[in-house]
């Protein structure tokens, strides 16, 4: 965490605080409501298709739970999960870790 920008609070503030975001992210906010009851059907279509699936998760994520990524496991076996020394925002914190583990995953196949 030494490696954490200070800078991406005050820039995520000023995106955050730009007309109509405050529309937008509560419009997002509310639309969560409705993920939980879509969960089976993302599933059985991940039991179906068996898609390529590359997971990664931040260890410190205060917003889901720490089981959750290898949830994935169950309906798609072959889900590559990753997780990693990072909370829900691992891309300010873990970009090189992630960069190198989308090559991977992009440079490989099933």
């Amino acid at each position: 965490m030494e490696r954490y920008d200070p800078d991406l609070w005050t820039d995520e503030f000023a995106f955050l605080n730009q007309p109509g975001q405050a529309d937008i992210q509560s419009d997002l906010f509310y639309d969560y409501r409705t993920n939980v009851d879509a969960y089976p059907k993302w599933q059985a279509w991940m039991r179906e298709k068996q898609p390529r699936l590359l997971v990664i998760w931040g260890k410190y994520d205060l917003s889901f739970d720490l089981s959750e990524p290898e949830a994935y496991r169950r309906d798609a076996p072959n889900a590559q999960v990753h997780v990693l020394d990072a909370g829900h925002f691992s891309l300010d914190t873990a970009a090189d870790e992630i960069a190198t583990l989308v090559r991977g995953f992009a440079g490989s196949s099933r």
